[in-house]
């Protein structure tokens, strides 16, 4: 880019040229600026200040001949003492007022009368003394007769001197202010006539500016904002410029088609963001199913394993030979011992494959007895927890129906196992199955220790254990499983407990006839 293109030459050219015109003229009228300075300086600093100190001074004082005054009137002891306050202010202001206007250039008149004025402050000053200093009844008499005597003239003196300075003050203000006025009526035309080459020289270097810098400038603006907004259809102007806005409109492009490829991988790395996120959930999940399992393995495998090395070390440590019936009896409980390990385990295993897959992939329905099946899992049950009080209520004799045996003896085994391990005292548990409709109802119903309304909506969700169960093991997924089954088989599952009064969970399952398959219900109830 040659100089003579730069918007800096161009621009250095234009002020340049303003700046000799105007100082060129600014000389001519130089002196006459100089005079006026000179007189405004001397309002400024000398008479504008003499007037506002010659104020104050006036003001104070009045104010605390008035204070002296109502000290006399004022009777209350609080009043007393802030008058006290009030005058201890007003003489620190007077102070700082004389000691402001001492401090300025004084002619002798001035000066002259200024120390006749600070004479006669203290004399008034003594005079007054009195009268804040009485307390009694009589003090205050006599203070009253100074006060309207000879504090009273001498006070009058103090505002007398102080009329004859303010006046001096505007009289010497006025004067400076006329001085001023033909000054600055003198250097008038000079201003005019730089006021108009200056106007003329601004407007032509904003014209220069608009055109060649400012909407140049604001389209590049719109340009960066609209990109900033991800709109990268824009159209960048000002491109073919060989000056500094045209290496701008250069780089906006090279920004544009960056933002455009940033844009591409921001897309993909969002992509590969949520497959992380997927990935990292399965991995979570597959964690807690591990602890989960680890947790109620531990606990549930605890108490048959106990039972089954009491018993051996019983038989083993038995002083005497046993007889065949308490060897007989000894080893049925370790056999009942060893089945419920091997239901926990076969449930578990289940458990985790219906989880881990998707459950259709181990749905293999056939016609069965479901009469059979429920009346199968309470005798297993039976043997496993020999003082439960299972209660079967199975009607009709022979109720066939189309689904995946296992996974249904697994469901009515959670519901069983949930019963027992929720009811409290050996309460009776009582399972019920009758026809409705096209449907068969098996319900399982306790005593025990019920759910609170508040986890009712939750209480199929996976992991979720209701509010009430703190220190009994389980871990959260036997009715998630339930569910997951009833819905396989194209049925429903419903609850109705509360608190403290028991349980009732009920399982429809349609009684529906598969293509060549048998009837299946019978007709006797």
């Amino acid at each position: 880019m040659r100089r003579s293109q730069s918007i800096r030459f161009r621009a250095t050219l234009i002020f340049s040229f303003i700046f000799v015109v105007v100082i060129g003229i600014g000389a001519i009228g130089f002196a006459w600026i100089s005079d006026f300075n000179k007189e405004s300086s001397d309002i400024r600093n000398r008479w504008l200040q003499n007037t506002r100190y010659l104020g104050d001074l006036a003001n104070y004082t009045s104010d605390l001949r008035a204070a002296e005054g109502a000290y006399l009137l004022t009777q209350a002891d609080s009043g007393l003492k802030t008058l006290k306050r009030d005058v201890a202010d007003l003489d620190g202001e007077i102070s700082k007022a004389q000691r402001n206007y001492a401090a300025i250039l004084h002619d002798p008149w001035e000066v002259e009368h200024y120390r006749s004025f600070q004479d006669h402050w203290s004399a008034y000053k003594r005079l007054s003394s009195p009268v804040f200093e009485a307390t009694t009844t009589a003090q205050k008499a006599e203070a009253t007769e100074v006060y309207l005597t000879s504090s009273k003239r001498a006070f009058l003196t103090v505002s007398n001197l102080l009329e004859e300075l303010t006046a001096h003050n505007n009289q010497g203000a006025k004067e400076a202010s006329n001085r001023a006025s033909d000054t600055i009526r003198a250097a008038r035309f000079f201003g005019a006539l730089t006021i108009a080459i200056t106007a003329a020289a601004v407007l032509g270097t904003l014209a220069f500016i608009t055109r060649s810098l400012t909407v140049p400038l604001v389209e590049l603006a719109d340009c960066m904002r609209r990109l900033s907004q991800g709109d990268m259809d824009i159209s960048v102007k000002s491109v073919s410029r060989s000056d500094e806005l045209g290496k701008m409109a250069q780089a906006v492009i090279v920004f544009r088609n960056n933002a455009i490829e940033l844009k591409a991988n921001q897309r993909g790395l969002a992509l590969q963001a949520t497959m992380l996120e997927e990935k990292l959930a399965h991995e979570q999940r597959l964690s807690q199913q591990h602890r989960n399992f680890i947790s109620m393995a531990s606990h549930e495998f605890r108490t048959p394993m106990t039972v089954v090395d009491g018993h051996a070390q019983r038989l083993i440590n038995a002083i005497e030979p046993l007889s065949r019936d308490a060897v007989v009896d000894r080893a049925w409980k370790i056999r009942i011992a060893v089945k419920r390990m091997k239901v926990m385990i076969d449930n578990l295993l289940e458990t985790s494959k219906m989880i881990d897959v998707d459950p259709n992939l181990y749905f293999h329905p056939s016609d069965f007895d479901l009469r059979a099946l429920v009346h199968e899992v309470c005798s297993v049950h039976r043997e496993i927890s020999p003082k439960a009080l299972l209660v079967e209520d199975l009607k009709p004799e022979v109720v066939t129906i189309f689904g995946d045996r296992k996974l249904l003896f697994l469901t009515f085994s959670n519901l069983i196992t949930n019963a027992l391990k929720y009811s409290l005292d050996a309460k009776p548990i009582l399972v019920r199955m009758r026809p409705e409709r096209a449907d068969v109802v098996v319900t399982v119903q306790d005593q025990g220790i019920g759910i609170p309304q508040s986890d009712i909506d939750r209480l199929f969700e996976r992991y979720y254990r209701g509010t009430n169960v703190s220190g009994i093991v389980g871990s959260g997924i036997g009715l998630y499983l339930v569910k997951v089954v009833v819905d396989l088989h194209g049925g429903s599952i419903k609850v109705e407990s509360s608190e403290n009064s028991g349980s009732c969970f009920s399982i429809s399952l349609p009684m529906v006839r598969r293509p060549n398959s048998e009837t299946l219900i019978s007709d006797s109830v």
